[in-house]
């Protein structure tokens, strides 16, 4: 009996470990989340333990997400078989087989809930780190260039996002009934909104824009899900906000951000107008167009990636779309880019592995958690639903799951928030929070 609770406990605590440490390092440079990823698959090792082993009861969630993983893995290959394509177009579609074992081991050893905060709040502060080096000591007009820019953008505002969203459970954790703990909740929670704040300056100073746009939408739905939360907070709200809006109209004028905005504006203009698909925005729409004609021929099943760039090239000819579209091997549009290439079958697989965290979240809102139970107990799922959605609207200006650290980050972070939200309905976590509802 001692043996196999040591081995549990020597499990929780690798488990949670190799969870922060992804979480921290993130993309803070290049190839870290291999070292991350590497120590989280060593976490795997637990899984040979019978003790761990009878633990695992997955439930319809996970194994709805186990499904979704592999078909999206699956179409991939099929691409590869059906298409000739060269096995390494699918190196970073690969990683999802590295991260199926964590739902199994997340699904027995459960993670501490502050573990998950503290990492993406750590993580957070080092991205907001990096990019106030890149920028003033380097002096770069555009951080995270040596990494990629729009990634670490994008990933940036996804961290500042749900370090925000999770910040409330924080601030409801029964520590001690004493109140100078209290209020240390309470220090620490706002500690996390702050730190969610400079991520997302982080995310600015990328000058990353397809992210952003869509951030007042998150934020209308985050505060549907809070809506009696703001009532009640409403004037600490308004100055965190005041604040916060302050500070980020300090950063905005050091950067180009809102010129790059104009200019995306004028462009769009400029293509529909003129015709004129050399600019930033310009080559966005004709990739985007070129997909949608070459998809129209083959809309069930698409053409793989060494046709898709042969039609290109006879479109060119036939002086439908601009030469330039030959420089970019996708389309800068997940959605556009999955239906060339696998048809409509694996944008259908695409669109089910991404909507699947919105629809399961708000589900989980909806039936589990009970008008009873304190308000924190929403955090974990509303995080994962505005992950989904994050990621849903980002993948309209790029193809993030083209590349490691879109598809490492997003298969992760998805599993951890998914055995967060699942943890929050047990009885022992409930009554850890002494919010007043």
């Amino acid at each position: 009996m001692l043996m196999n609770t040591s081995v549990l406990n020597i499990a929780k605590y690798y488990v949670n470990f190799s969870v922060f440490l992804f979480l921290v390092l993130s993309v803070a440079f290049q190839g870290s989340y291999a070292i991350s990823g590497a120590v989280l698959v060593s976490s795997y090792v637990f899984l040979f333990s019978a003790q761990v082993r009878e633990k695992i009861a997955l439930t319809n969630i996970e194994k709805g997400l186990i499904a979704v993983l592999i078909m999206y893995l699956v179409s991939n290959i099929l691409e590869v078989v059906f298409y000739d394509v060269a096995i390494s177009k699918i190196d970073p579609q690969s990683k999802i087989l590295a991260f199926i074992p964590l739902i199994f081991v997340l699904n027995a050893v459960k993670i501490n809930v502050l573990t998950t905060i503290l990492g993406l709040g750590v993580g957070a502060l080092g991205l907001f780190i990096l990019a106030i080096y890149e920028k003033y000591y380097l002096g770069l007009g555009r951080v995270g260039l040596n990494i990629n820019a729009i990634q670490l953008g994008n990933i940036a505002l996804a961290f500042g996002l749900l370090t925000i969203v999770l910040s409330p459970i924080i601030y409801a954790v029964k520590l001690h009934s004493e109140s100078i703990l209290k209020k240390r909740c309470k220090l620490a929670a706002l500690i996390c909104v702050i730190l969610g704040f400079l991520s997302i300056i982080a995310s600015i100073l990328t000058l990353t824009r397809g992210g952003l746009v869509f951030v007042p939408i998150l934020l209308v739905v985050v505060s549907f899900y809070y809506l009696a939360q703001i009532k009640h907070y409403f004037k600490q709200l308004l100055i965190l906000t005041v604040l916060a809006g302050a500070v980020i109209a300090l950063v905005i004028p050091s950067t180009s951000i809102v010129s790059r905005v104009e200019v995306a504006i004028k462009n769009v203009e400029s293509y529909f107008v003129e015709g004129n698909a050399t600019t930033s925005s310009g080559i966005r729409l004709e990739l985007w167009k070129a997909a949608a004609i070459i998809t129209m021929d083959n809309p069930v099943l698409g053409i793989g990636e060494k046709q898709y760039m042969k039609e290109k090239k006879k479109l060119i000819e036939q002086g439908q779309i601009d030469p330039i579209v030959l420089n970019f091997g996708h389309s800068h549009n997940a959605y556009f880019y999955a239906a060339v290439r696998r048809g409509g079958v694996g944008l259908l697989i695409l669109l089910a592995l991404l909507f699947y965290p919105v629809l399961v979240a708000h589900q989980e809102i909806k039936h589990h958690i009970k008008s009873s139970h304190p308000q924190a107990v929403k955090a974990p799922a509303v995080a994962l639903l505005v992950f989904g959605l994050f990621f849903i609207f980002a993948n309209l200006t790029q193809t993030l799951f083209a590349h490691n650290s879109g598809m490492i980050m997003y298969t992760g972070i998805l599993i951890i928030l998914t055995s967060l939200m699942l943890a929050v309905r047990e009885k022992e976590f409930i009554q850890t929070l002494y919010i007043k509802h």
